[in-house]
């Protein structure tokens, strides 16, 4: 087993044997590292060490982010484009929801590993912010599925939109938070 060092300027984790003459991260001498022992067992480092729940949570917030600019470029250009931007903002809509699912699931198995429970206050906060946002987004995927995407159902869906943007900015701040925290064993 790899002997593992963390810098003590910042924090970062890498094997004894790949540390240079500097922190890869912060660029501090070799001199400010120190031995790390990993607080979590083999088993666990794998399965967190996939980052499903990073690489699922990326979709959803690039179709959450780009929603609402289209939506409103719609609405001020309406000719730019027109059908073919409509196309992509439905599709947007209606693919948001699995997206944001998988997203949540994914976090909520990665919560498991971390935190060993879902029930610390933060990552509570968390799963309700995720699911109002799941909510938020099926809402605006039933709208454009049953109403269409068009002028009648824009303002609907630009709010919806804007909702679901909050809720993914207070996530990405409250992941934020819980990124370094993890349970020993």
């Amino acid at each position: 087993m790899s002997t593992l060092v963390r810098c003590k300027a910042c924090g970062y984790v890498l094997k004894e044997s790949s540390l240079g003459e500097v922190c890869p991260a912060c660029g501090y001498k070799r001199r400010v590292f120190e031995p790390y022992e990993d607080p979590v067992s083999p088993r666990r480092r794998f399965l967190l060490d996939l980052d499903a729940h990073p690489i699922l949570v990326h979709f959803p917030q690039a179709f959450v982010s780009i929603l609402p600019p289209l939506v409103l470029l719609n609405w001020v250009f309406p000719d730019f484009f027109g059908q073919e931007l409509a196309a992509v903002i439905a599709f947007c809509a209606l693919v948001l929801p699995l997206l944001v699912a998988g997203a949540l699931a994914s976090g909520l198995f990665d919560a498991k590993l971390k935190f060993k429970r879902l029930s610390p206050p933060l990552l509570r906060r968390k799963i309700a912010v995720g699911g109002m946002l799941l909510i938020l987004s099926t809402a605006g995927a039933l709208l454009v599925g049953l109403q269409g995407y068009h002028a009648g159902t824009r303002l609907y869906l630009l709010l919806l939109a804007g909702g679901m943007l909050v809720c993914a900015v207070l996530l990405g701040m409250m992941g934020k938070r819980l990124l370094p925290a993890i349970l020993r064993g």
